[in-house]
């Protein structure tokens, strides 16, 4: 019989065995890799749940709230892993609907996941459904515009050992991103930048930058109130990834946000492969 429960760390043992299966191609191949996916900034308000199989782990699910101005308080799936040995079982829809009880407790009015073309099919049986492509957004640092404005002043945010508490929300940014960007600065140690922007009193925006080899990832977000500094707020952000030597720098944004971005900066854009799914709490 197939239990559901909240995840511990004695459960890396039994999940190395299902990253094995479904997350091959990031090289999982020690315990501790597995710990260190639940740990550290981006982790410390995601819930977790895993699924057993006669005493055995066989599947886990990672989610988060964030809030958003919009829709309120947004739930985040951030994965959804079975052994691929047990996937007849129905164990994802089990795991899935664990969480959005979970979720629907804590007030969320939308989940949102992100997935690969080929496991849709499962997303769409458990009434998820795409709202609309996601673009991976790149160009060189160079061709960044300088923005400059008296009004918005940019702050050094240094890395800590938690998530910021001016990160803790999205709003024009690729829900979720922003908390993954920070973990890899602050978490995986990678070399990065955090910002915030500030107009007098007010907090206007946020941004991290992280370098990924000869590129730099960024996201950038700004608050309802700050929404009219965010041309300022994206650029100075992408702009950022010159500090860290970066040859190009890149985004996710939704695609109807597309020529927003082309607007003011000139972006080598692609389809990138995964997508969002939505549901309804």
């Amino acid at each position: 019989m197939v239990k559901i429960r909240r995840g511990t760390m004695k459960d890396c043992k039994d999940l190395l065995e299902v990253y094995m299966g479904t997350r091959w191609s990031e090289g999982f191949s020690t315990v501790e890799q597995v710990k260190n996916e639940h740990r550290g900034v981006a982790f410390e308000r995601w819930g977790w749940l895993v699924a057993t199989f006669r005493g055995k782990v066989v599947g886990e699910i990672l989610f988060r709230v964030e809030r958003n101005p919009v829709a309120g308080k947004l739930g985040i799936i951030r994965s959804l892993g079975v052994d691929v040995r047990f996937q007849k079982r129905d164990i994802g829809t089990k795991l899935t609907r664990a969480s959005e009880k979970v979720m629907k407790e804590k007030r969320v009015g939308r989940i949102v996941a992100t997935t690969p073309p080929e496991a849709y099919n499962y997303w769409m049986k458990v009434d998820y459904h795409k709202r609309y492509w996601v673009m991976r957004i790149e160009a060189k640092p160079g061709r960044i515009p300088t923005k400059q404005s008296k009004k918005v002043k940019t702050v050094v945010v240094s890395p800590t050992s938690g998530l910021p508490k001016s990160m803790r929300f999205s709003n024009i940014a690729y829900p979720g991103e922003l908390a993954e960007v920070v973990r890899e600065v602050v978490t995986s140690k990678k070399p990065g930048i955090l910002l915030e922007y500030h107009s007098g009193d007010a907090l206007v925006g946020v941004g991290a930058v992280v370098l990924e080899g000869k590129a730099a990832r960024f996201v950038a977000d700004t608050t309802v109130k700050g929404e009219e500094h965010a041309v300022l707020v994206v650029c100075r952000t992408a702009k950022a990834a010159s500090k860290l030597k970066a040859q190009t720098v890149f985004t996710l944004v939704p695609q109807d946000r597309l020529s927003w971005y082309s607007s003011f900066v000139k972006w080598k854009s692609e389809m990138h492969r995964d997508f969002p799914v939505t549901r309804l709490a």
